[in-house]
């Protein structure tokens, strides 16, 4: 607490906040500039043009070496312009190799031949090469457990087939045992890849209706774990594919990016009111980086699981806790996700009441004002948490874990405080600013402008906070670890090997099976179903002799295709048909120029597969792996045999498209679940649930003003009465948990909507009803993900405000500026307003769809314009509550009240606004969708 140690910690801290900020892209703009131009330092040079180039003559040398030039200038700029060739060309030549070294190791060889079944273990080694070799060890441990237990399954009842003597007993009986076999494959707690292990388990059990080998399973699961070495090995040589390296990436582009918008921050701060150039630019970098973070943490929490296997796997810094510090990094700054968003839309959106007077002269010499009261102690938070941040940064990266000014949590806690104070008396010295004299007309930009900053302040305070949060954590937990290295390590109790590996196999038996819920009884169910269509290609003798000897594939494909979604289903069969015929078209171009000759066809494969995963795009990517896996099915079969390729790859489209229509069948007939009927209802639904969470909302505010009515009256005439309404209903006297419980409805229907969304569009239309029209639900799907965000910030703010009401001499409560009745009034207004938009949607949608119906185009049209009514409700929010505030300043309020409590008043009233905002984009969602119902005469 000394002054001057304070003072330097102070000086450390804007120290490193400048340096960290010296390394963003904001150091090499010139800001003054109208689009902060890149200063001519770091500006990109322009590629050599052509006439340059042909000027250059000379020996081959020389022409070469300009070649050399032109092509990484190119390289260059390529990758400037945000190209990825890079990663493409590594990803593309790793998996090329995978597969060129595995028919050279298993097919070549006459040792390795007779493994057999190569063509499997090459989508074997396809499925498990995963993006990292973090990702990849345990996806192929999990892998090979998931083939020794179904080949254990599976190889009995092969061998009790070859018992029946009589071929129509076994052709009635080997359908039965592939639908119970694919029912305990598909709901088994214990298996991996539940639908591709029905492969593994289809060939064995076909395996006696044709040269039965009893140890043929065995030397197939050989070749499986060669394939599933060399998908592992291929992330290790000759190019190692970490995922730790796009880790520590991803934490320095997050460290840069969040720098980048807390200095913004201040800059829009700065200069609002008195540069618009410069803060529009700020807001501008705000939006941009808000988004960038949100994705760049989304990265970081895919790439987490593979990151803490390498590490354990390297021992690199401390192995496991380095990935435990990783962890609780990336938690901490998923949770700065919210303050940021809510930053964004302070910023970003303007009060309705403000943008009209944005640049009156009284508004922009508040905002002077505004600026003026809290510029310093602003920035000496902002600084306080780049500073902490680059702190954590260097605590949790991987290739640092070095402590650095270990006493930031101070400076920010002290920033913290010194801000709140300053933003309070700047607020307040704003509100009085030029009050007296003034119109309601005038003073309502004014006061819309100060909830917004409130909003916005409040942003930046959680985020501080969470930052502190975090930092004390990890203090406490480095104290307990020296403590304990202090007082020696505890023994360990001494623990029996044998038991530890009972009580394990006993946990690994006892997993719940995948039966109880209706979606995996529907994917088991139609799975089983589709697989003893496909088994009578197998065993039936006519549809026998025409797929032999590749009457297992209609089965394969169904399995391969198979997926919870009938919209991702669909896309899958159709990337595999098409992948298969392009597989198909360049083997027959290889078989007309090679003749047969195994080395040549191991480099056309390696070559077909650089080039195809190289164009893979994300849309249709099975489509290119798949392309990959068919061509070495196609050009070496399913072991080295000499066999017609012009007349098996006809052959193979053939059975591939009929297990695509035995899957179809299966999943549109007898099975439907429509993803796009789940989206119509289930964002219908939404409306109703969020007009329900506002009734509650209404109510908790109601029981708030009962609450401190009944306080007001206790202190007039010395009653006891609030007491008794918290007495009666101790656990729960706001209704705050009814409240909650409507929010989770809410968070459970949007997290649906965006589960089926793209299932949904891609489902093919049968000409039964209109398709979704995707940009318009998925800007509905965006904005009812939105409001149910702002739902959720509206839950803690009544129970903050019921935490400021329950305290005594509290200004906020005692004035006579019931604020209670304010916020009532508010979320009435707009739960009035969502019942009758709720009650126009239910009379056009009677069936409980988004969808034409009823001749219905111009009644949907006029349903979904009652959302703009939306519009009155925020004018009449901000009218009123500027009035209110403008009472509760006048009876000075300020001075006598919790700054935090005023910025809660703010926040509840901005929240109410953006659902309404929300809701209102809503509507205008809804009205582009019932733009495309059919027109009737």
């Amino acid at each position: 607490e000394d002054p001057r140690k304070l003072l330097e910690l102070r000086k450390s801290s804007h120290k490193l906040s400048m340096q960290l900020a010296s390394q963003t892209e904001l150091s090499t703009m010139n800001l003054s500039t109208p689009c902060g131009n890149i200063s001519g330092s770091n500006r990109v040079s322009p590629p050599p043009s052509a006439s340059s180039l042909d000027s250059i003559k000379g020996n081959r040398k020389r022409k070469w070496n300009c070649k050399s030039r032109l092509m990484r200038s190119t390289c260059c700029l390529a990758q400037e312009h945000g190209g990825d060739y890079a990663t493409r060309t590594i990803t593309a030549l790793r998996v090329a190799l995978g597969s060129g070294v595995t028919f050279a190791s298993l097919v070549i060889p006459e040792a390795t031949a007779e493994l057999g079944v190569v063509w499997v273990g090459h989508i074997w080694y396809h499925v498990n090469i995963a993006t990292s070799l973090g990702a990849s060890v345990p996806k192929v441990f999990a892998f090979g457990k998931s083939i020794v237990l179904v080949s254990l399954v599976s190889w009995p009842v092969a061998y009790g087939l070859t018992f029946l003597e009589e071929e129509w007993i076994a052709s009635i009986v080997f359908p039965i045992a592939i639908f119970f076999l694919s029912l305990i494959i598909m709901t088994s707690p214990q298996i991996t890849s539940n639908s591709l292990m029905l492969v593994v388990m289809y060939i064995i059990v076909a395996l006696p209706f044709g040269v039965w080998v009893w140890w043929k399973p065995v030397a197939w699961i050989g070749t499986y774990f060669v394939c599933l070495a060399i998908a592992v090995l291929v992330n290790i040589f000759p190019f190692p594919n970490l995922a730790l390296n796009k880790t520590c990436h991803q934490l320095e582009r997050f460290e840069k990016d969040i720098t980048m918008l807390l200095l913004s921050t201040k800059i829009y701060s700065n200069n609002n009111g008195t540069n618009v150039k410069r803060a529009r630019q700020a807001i501008s970098t705000i939006e941009f980086m808000s988004t960038r973070i949100a994705a760049t943490i989304a990265s970081l929490k895919a790439e987490l699981p593979a990151t803490k296997v390498e590490l354990r796997l390297l021992r690199w810094c401390g192995g496991a806790q380095a990935g435990r510090d990783l962890e609780a990094w990336i938690q901490q700054a998923e949770r700065l996700l919210d303050p940021l968003q809510q930053l964004r839309s302070a910023v970003m959106q303007k009060v309705l009441g403000e943008g009209s007077n944005s640049s009156s002269p009284e508004l922009a010499e508040a905002k002077v004002v505004l600026n003026g009261v809290i510029g310093s102690s602003r920035d000496r938070l902002i600084d306080a948490m780049v500073a902490s941040i680059a702190v954590s940064h260097a605590w949790a990266h991987p290739s640092e874990r070095r402590n650095i000014l270990p006493n930031v949590k101070t400076e920010l806690r002290q920033a913290l405080l010194d801000c709140e104070h300053s933003f309070h008396l700047a607020i307040c010295n704003a509100a009085h600013h030029k009050m007296e004299g003034a119109s309601q007309r005038e003073q309502t930009p004014l006061f819309a402008h100060l909830t917004r900053r409130m909003a916005s302040f409040h942003a930046i305070f959680a985020v501080a906070e969470s930052l502190l949060r975090y930092l004390e954590n990890h203090d406490r937990l480095e104290d307990d670890k020296q403590g304990q290295n202090m007082e020696g390590r505890p023994k360990r109790k001494c623990c029996n090997p044998v038991r530890q590996k009972l009580s394990s196999y006993k946990t690994f038996c006892l997993q719940r099976w995948k039966w109880h819920s209706k979606d995996d009884r529907r994917m088991a169910l139609k799975t089983a179903l589709g697989m003893v269509f496909a088994s009578f290609f197998v065993s039936m003798p006519y549809l026998k002799d025409m797929a032999a000897p590749y009457g297992t594939w209609p089965g394969i494909t169904i399995a391969a295709v198979n997926q919870s979604t009938t919209g991702s289903s669909f896309h899958k069969a159709v990337d595999r048909l098409m992948a298969t015929m392009i597989a198909g078209a360049f083997s027959l171009i290889v078989a007309d120029f090679l003749d047969n000759d195994d080395v040549f066809k191991t480099v056309a494969l390696t070559i077909f597969t650089f080039v195809t995963i190289y164009l893979r795009n994300a849309e249709h990517a099975y489509m290119y792996t798949y392309a990959c896996i068919s061509v070495g099915i196609m050009l070496f079969g399913s072991a080295k045999t000499d066999y017609d390729i012009e007349g098996y790859v006809p052959q193979r489209i053939e059975l591939i498209f009929i297990g695509i229509i035995i899957f179809v069948f299966t999943e549109l007939l007898l099975f439907p679940r429509s993803s796009r009927k789940i989206v119509e209802t289930t964002s219908l639904e939404f409306f109703m649930s969020m007009r329900a969470f506002l009734r509650q909302a209404v109510l908790c505010s109601e029981k708030l003003e009962q609450y401190v009515n009944e306080c007001k009256e206790d202190s007039r005439n010395g009653t006891s009465n609030a007491a008794a309404i918290l007495n009666e209903s101790s656990k729960d006297p706001f209704e705050l948990d009814n409240l909650a419980k409507a929010h989770a409805k809410l968070k459970a229907q949007a997290d649906t909507v965006s589960k089926e969304i793209d299932s949904a569009i891609a489902e093919p239309s049968l000409g039964l009803g209109q398709p979704l029209h995707s940009g318009a639900f998925r800007r509905l799907e965006s904005q009812q993900r939105s409001s149910e965000r702002q739902a959720a910030l509206l839950c803690n703010a009544l129970i903050k405000l019921a935490k400021y009401y329950e305290k005594g001499d509290n200004s906020i409560r005692e004035v006579s500026s019931n604020w209670p009745h304010i916020h009532r009034t508010t979320v009435q207004e707009a739960s009035k307003m969502m019942d009758t938009v709720c009650s126009c949607l239910e009379s056009v949608f009677a069936d409980g769809h988004i969808r034409a119906q009823g001749r219905n185009s111009v009644k949907a049209v006029n349903a979904a314009s009652s959302f703009r009514s939306l519009e009155d409700v925020r004018l009449k929010i901000v009218s009123d509550w500027s009035r209110s505030f403008e009472n509760f300043v006048q009876q000075q309020g300020f001075q006598e009240s919790d700054p935090e409590a005023i910025m809660t008043l703010g926040i509840t009233t901005t929240i109410i606004l953006e659902i309404c905002r929300h809701m209102q984009d809503a509507g205008k969602s809804i009205e582009e969708i019932a733009y495309r119902f059919p027109t009737f005469q």
